[in-house]
């Protein structure tokens, strides 16, 4: 074979492959980029950065559940109720701040059967500076121009990794994505697992106190970007929750000094959410049986499976909501619970 040939019959054979190969990723399409999974297929886990974007933009659903760690173990089939819409699907990123979130919910709202919303309100995404966050979502994945395909296309981790794990999870999934990012399963809990997790970070002694505005910027920033998406969509109802962290937790935030100026923080921002008649606010962090049970948690914030039923129960029950009436003393009671606790008693 001359050189020509050789050459000329490489070029060929290495762009059938690479059309095979192009072909094969649409088809499957492991991040749902194109479209929802086929031959009866279902949204299963593959990576949340990756994958969800493209559920929340081409998946079918009345239900958005999105949140960070704190709502994985929820199940979308608990919110397949009725009550909260017929068809659920979960959008959560773990430790994402909100410029992750609103590539999400840029997709979700435009959905015209949208019927709720239930989104985690995590406190370090309010006292995080937001300009030292870096967005976490490949750009290719939610922007609009074909070039930046070839990402996808033609990317070794989603050939060789994901594609295969997307058909593995659905064989062992049968097609369900109830367990998608679920972690229930993958960790100790208890008293010595959560102190043993906590205990290498944990503030050597009292900081001096913040001021008790230090977050209200962050706060302002937050409800600017937030509140868009409760007005734009007055039909869609938004289930706004504050997940019940450890009592290692505010430990944490009273040894840092930011307990006042953290529990400030949330009474600007629920003061805010409260007027828009379409929201719905559940605080969940002053449930005292929930907090100081460290048999409910593996580290000083993550928690059970069985918490985040208990919040979807009361969430439907309407329990445990906040009003205008008493969200302030709520958080005022918060704060002299967190502020007066026998920390010590737990590590002796």
């Amino acid at each position: 074979m001359d050189n020509k040939k050789f050459v000329k019959n490489t070029i060929l054979y290495s762009a059938v492959i690479l059309i095979v190969i192009a072909v094969t990723v649409v088809i499957i399409d492991p991040f749902s980029h194109y479209h929802m999974p086929l031959f009866n297929m279902g949204a299963v886990a593959t990576d949340e950065r990756t994958s969800l974007i493209g559920i929340a933009k081409n998946d079918n659903y009345e239900v958005a559940l999105v949140g960070s760690s704190m709502s994985e173990n929820f199940i979308d089939s608990w919110f397949e109720d009725g009550y909260f819409g017929k068809s659920a699907v979960k959008l959560c990123l773990q430790g994402a701040h909100f410029d992750d979130y609103e590539i999400i919910l840029d997709e979700v709202i435009k959905h015209p059967e949208l019927k709720t919303v239930v989104f985690g309100l995590d406190n370090y995404i309010l006292t995080d500076d937001p300009s030292e966050q870096e967005i976490t979502i490949p750009e290719y994945l939610y922007n609009d121009k074909l070039t930046d395909d070839s990402h996808y296309l033609w990317n070794k981790s989603v050939v060789f990794e994901f594609l295969p794990m997307f058909i593995i999870n659905n064989i062992l999934e049968k097609g369900s994505d109830d367990n998608a990012y679920v972690w229930e399963n993958l960790f100790p809990y208890g008293k010595d697992a959560s102190i043993a997790s906590y205990i290498s970070f944990r503030p050597e002694g009292p900081k001096e106190r913040e001021a008790y505005d230090t977050y209200f910027e962050n706060a302002d920033l937050f409800l600017s970007k937030f509140t868009k998406y409760i007005e734009a969509r007055p039909d869609v109802r938004f289930y706004v929750y504050s997940p019940p962290y450890s009592i290692l937790f505010w430990d944490y935030s009273l040894l840092n000094g930011r307990l006042e100026a953290e529990i400030c923080l949330l009474e600007r921002v629920y003061s805010k959410l409260l007027e828009y008649d379409n929201v719905e606010l559940y605080y969940f962090q002053d449930d005292k049986e929930i907090i100081t049970n460290l048999d409910n948690y593996r580290d000083y914030s993550h928690y059970k499976q069985a918490i985040n039923y208990y919040m979807y129960s009361k969430m439907k029950k309407g329990e445990k909501r906040l009003t205008k009436d008493n969200y302030y003393d709520t958080l005022l009671n918060m704060f002299g619970y967190a502020m007066n606790y026998d920390y010590n008693s737990i590590f002796n």
